[in-house]
């Protein structure tokens, strides 16, 4: 519409003798490009509309010049192949922790049962110790606060009694791996002597 409306002043200003300036010395060509001079960057600014169309909704335009004019970059899957060099983007402290073989955890027990074999080997207290005919036996004060008469092979909960000594008895923790290997370790318990 605006162009329209500089084409006819244009086309005007060229028929009309009072404006015409070959009397001065200017030429018509360069009295036109100096208007097209100062009327281009109000050209550039408005939008171009065809001819009898409105703009009825003017949310649109302020959309359209909300959308980025770029394209968004595209990436595409670049595998690096090193051979036998390293990965200059690979920090190698944190492959090494990677690669720290993990440590075996002890499988958990569940919950223990009633009596002396529901009693850790850390909980039982060794009472006393008694010889009889059919050979020695050791009583111990469990986890519940009673007394019980184990014999050598007798089961607690992590372990198992290996052997009766005449002041002492050697008790054998077992410890099973998630890598399916069981570890043993041997706990002694004295008497208390006065």
């Amino acid at each position: 519409m605006t162009v329209r409306i500089v084409s006819k002043a244009v086309a005007r200003s060229l028929k009309s003798p009072a404006l015409c300036f070959h009397n001065r010395g200017v030429s018509a060509n360069r009295w036109v490009k100096q208007l097209l001079w100062a009327f281009l960057p109000m050209l550039l600014c408005c939008p171009m509309t065809a001819a009898g169309a409105t703009n009825t909704n003017p949310s649109s335009s302020v959309a359209q010049t909300k959308n980025p004019l770029e394209s968004p970059i595209k990436y595409t899957n670049v595998v690096y192949r090193s051979g036998n060099r390293r990965d200059p983007f690979i920090n190698p402290l944190l492959v090494k922790k990677r690669e720290k073989p993990q440590e075996d955890e002890e499988i958990s027990r569940g919950l223990p049962p009633p009596g002396i074999a529901g009693t850790y080997i850390a909980q039982a207290t060794l009472q006393g110790i008694a010889s009889r005919d059919t050979g020695k036996v050791a009583v111990f004060r469990g986890a519940d606060s009673r007394a019980y008469f184990l014999r050598k092979g007798d089961k607690l909960f992590d372990g198992y009694l290996k052997d009766i000594h005449d002041d002492s008895v050697t008790l054998v923790r077992e410890t099973k791996l998630r890598s399916g290997k069981i570890l043993t370790q041997d706990v002694t318990k004295r008497l208390r002597t006065p």
